[in-house]
């Protein structure tokens, strides 16, 4: 399914439709309200833009804990005759993310952080994790050869706040 959905995704844009899924972690306790939540987001989202059309919208369980469950949500929208697709497109999963968080969820559930999610770092980490993370990076890679600007150390992290 994994690699299915990159090739449905590149074939969808061919007819103006812009899919995506990422996924988080919930306690069981949160589940059932942070997936409806997060699904209403969406479409909230997409009907304050005024696109064209209905969003796609849809979530499902994949992996179970004694804690909780990792959820992943795909979402798709037409994007014909919209400017700025894709920053929209990212506006809208940066809410749903916002929306996961402040429900219960995880930043990421296994699939990191990497430059979309970089900005909630703050949220979930701390400053001296953050001065800690940054001395170790700059130790052994003072070149910022790996992982080059993704997740703690992209430019809209909370790196350059500190």
């Amino acid at each position: 399914l994994t690699y299915a959905i990159a090739y449905l995704r590149d074939f969808a844009m061919t007819y103006h439709y812009l899919g995506e899924s990422f996924e988080t972690f919930v306690p069981w306790s949160q589940l059932e309200v942070m997936i409806e939540v997060t699904k209403q987001c969406i479409r909230d989202e997409h009907k304050k833009r005024l696109l064209p059309g209905l969003p796609f919208v849809s979530s499902r369980v994949t992996q179970l804990y004694d804690e909780g469950a990792c959820v992943y949500f795909y979402f798709c929208i037409s994007f014909k005759n919209v400017n700025n697709a894709s920053t929209i497109f990212s506006e809208i999963e940066h809410a749903a993310r916002d929306t996961i968080m402040e429900y219960g969820g995880s930043l990421s559930h296994h699939h990191g952080c990497g430059k979309s999610r970089a900005s909630f770092l703050d949220r979930v980490n701390s400053k001296p994790l953050r001065n800690v993370l940054n001395r170790v990076k700059d130790g052994i890679d003072p070149h910022n050869v790996f992982g080059a600007k993704n997740g703690a150390f992209s430019n809209s992290s909370a790196k350059n706040n500190l």
